[in-house]
């Protein structure tokens, strides 16, 4: 080889060499390096453009809570715990996801009729009622496994409590059943007993304030729209069908009884089966909010005493599709603005219907799947509807059949004899909990939720693929930021607007993981280096600069 052409080879490796130490300093700018993200997917957090006020994440003990409220105490102090603490094990993992709210069923006796109409297999949705047939004398020890989950979320510091009811007492009743039947017509409950249903839900709200419990509300009407009719003996559930000039009529009566008796829990109206049935339909059950709030309307309620400001829906099949989810959310925030001095509560929901199943067969769906589907109602309804409260039904379910295990509870109970008779149980937690946790433990009430851009994603394919939001303290020093990631892949957080408009503390985020193998588990990250399993639900924490 001659001497200019081993000059010239030398040259090449040289300049070969540098380009490749180049590479190597500086490809911390390349702009598809993984710490930065993609370009274009850069997350902005617009702490000061805020919304709603959250209230509280709550859960209904149901008809559960009464049968599990009386097992042992070594049976039932550890469902206790999951539901109500916030303190941490010595790993940092939460003991519990820390409901601040807990929602408590008011009985209707139907427990205590020789022949309630129920069906044999449904008789753990049968309730004893705090007041005798006679229609005088109460009995304050009834109820007692419901009225123990109450003292004990008192206990664990759960700041409120709602209670509802989803018919008058079976004595009060038009046809003595705590369900409708043929030839009953609208609210069953005969019109004389009105005041007494009034007086009813007065004394019980009484009885548990003069114990020191803050009931913020008491929802007498639930799910109205319904027509809760069965043949006698074959009844699954109690519950009554009411026009909205009924539910107006008898609200007027419960005013002014809870003013007479100076009851501070404020009445709940309405509390509808589905979305839409508060902003829409021409039924005598239905577009509630317009039927009680406007002025001009014959059924208008606005103006009492003793009502409350929130109103409540259940977000049931109101998810078909993720431009159903939004749709139906945002306009039912339009219709809102017009009643500044009221907000939404989502009181009520779990995975009826097929929606969640999203095409697939229940045998393909791992129990992450089910989880990632509730926490998409979740954030479809504070992001969309401004939901200042959410609630989950029910936080105990005792069915196994299919893929039930994973749809209707946060807890799975299972008794140990299959009938009222039962002394015990045994209890699985379902993923459910966990996945509920990522909210209901770290967004506290008084929070406020704020802007989150993520220009990944539009609307309706966020709700899909990736969903974020973001929340702060009422001092706005404590952040907290909700990552649902429904695809497969991991995502790698960019903040695009970090050390510009906000920093944390120390640079760096707690992290909470809820996906098939995590429940919940905390680790810690920079916020450089924040990293969104695939199939998982993510929680960040961390203090304001």
């Amino acid at each position: 080889m001659t001497s200019r052409y081993k000059f010239l080879n030398y040259t090449y490796l040289l300049i070969l060499s540098l380009m490749i130490t180049s590479c190597e300093k500086d490809s911390f700018t390349d702009p598809n390096d993984p710490r930065f993200g993609t370009v274009g997917d850069e997350i902005i957090l617009n702490v000061s453009n805020t919304f709603q006020t959250v209230d509280h994440f709550g859960a209904s003990g149901g008809f559960a809570a009464q049968w599990v409220g009386q097992w042992p105490d070594a049976s039932k102090e550890p469902i206790a715990k999951l539901f109500f603490s916030t303190e941490m094990d010595a790993q940092g993992n939460p003991e519990g996801i820390g409901l601040s709210m807990w929602r408590v069923n008011i009985g209707d006796g139907a427990r205590e009729q020789l022949t309630s109409g129920f069906a044999p297999n449904a008789w753990f949705r049968e309730t004893e009622c705090f007041l005798d047939e006679d229609g005088i004398t109460y009995d304050w020890t009834k109820q007692s496994g419901s009225q123990w989950f109450v003292s004990k979320a008192s206990e664990y510091g759960v700041p409120g409590f709602t209670a509802w009811i989803t018919t008058p007492p079976y004595f009060m009743s038009k046809n003595g059943y705590t369900f409708r039947t043929a030839g009953v017509d609208g609210f069953n409950c005969q019109e004389s007993k009105y005041g007494e249903y009034a007086s009813f839900l007065a004394q019980v709200m009484k009885h548990y304030e003069d114990q020191g419990y803050n009931f913020e509300v008491v929802c007498p009407f639930n799910e109205t729209q319904y027509e809760w009719a069965f043949e006698v003996g074959e009844a699954s559930q109690s519950g009554t069908k009411a026009f909205n000039s009924q539910v107006a009529e008898v609200t007027r009566i419960i005013d002014q009884e809870f003013t007479d008796q100076g009851v501070n829990a404020k009445i709940m109206i309405p509390e509808t089966a589905q979305l839409r049935y508060l902003y829409e339909g021409s039924s005598n059950t239905e577009n509630q909010l317009s039927e009680f709030f406007n002025p001009s309307s014959a059924n208008y309620i606005g103006d009492l005493d003793n009502l409350s400001t929130h109103i409540a829906a259940h977000s049931y099949f109101s998810n078909s599709t993720p431009e159903q989810s939004i749709t139906q959310r945002q306009t039912l925030r339009t219709a809102l603005a017009s009643f500044p001095d009221l907000d939404y509560w989502q009181t009520e929901y779990s995975l009826l219907g097929t929606a969640y199943q999203q095409g697939k067969d229940m045998s393909e769906l791992t129990e992450m799947d089910y989880s990632l589907w509730l926490a998409r109602i979740i954030h479809t309804d504070l992001v969309h509807g401004n939901a200042t409260g959410w609630s989950f039904w029910t936080a105990l379910n005792l069915s196994t059949f299919q893929d039930h295990p994973f749809r209707f509870n946060l807890i799975l109970y299972e008794p140990n004899a299959s009938n009222e008779s039962h002394t015990d149980g045994t209890f699985k937690v379902g993923k459910n909990l966990w996945a509920f946790g990522n909210y209901s433990r770290f967004v506290r009430p008084g929070m406020v939720r704020f802007e989150v851009l993520d220009p990944a994603y539009g609307e309706e394919a966020a709700v899909e693929n990736f969903m974020i939001s973001g929340y702060k303290s009422a001092s706005g020093n404590d952040i907290v930021i909700v990552c649902v990631n429904n695809t497969d892949q991991n995502r790698q957080l960019a903040l695009g607007n970090y050390g510009t408009d906000f920093e944390v503390v120390d640079g760096t985020f707690d992290v909470y993981t809820t996906s098939e193998s995590e429940d919940l588990s905390k680790s810690t990250a920079n916020f450089d280096e924040l990293v969104i399993p695939g199939k998982s639900i993510v929680t960040l924490t961390a203090q304001l600069n």
